[in-house]
């Protein structure tokens, strides 16, 4: 499980990428709301993602996998 100093740098990472308020970040999360961001993703994709997210077993399974784990890596440099 990641810690809280590994949590505010990926919110940081995350903003800078999408152009996005860290609060606004950190606020989805928080309360579980990524609608507003991800109706900022192209097409289907957003469509993914809250599947993705609306599953506990999915979200774990994916978040485990060589390339979101590679993802993960890159971001936090």
């Amino acid at each position: 499980m990641a810690d809280q100093a590994q949590i505010n740098t990926l919110i940081k990472k995350l903003s800078e990428r999408m152009g996005t308020p860290e609060s606004e970040i950190r606020s989805a999360v928080e309360g579980s709301s990524y609608s507003k961001l991800l109706n900022r993703l192209p097409g289907d994709k957003a469509r993914q993602m809250e599947e993705l997210l609306g599953d506990e077993d999915k979200a774990r399974e994916f978040l485990n996998s060589p390339q979101a784990k590679a993802v993960i890596k890159r971001i936090m440099g």
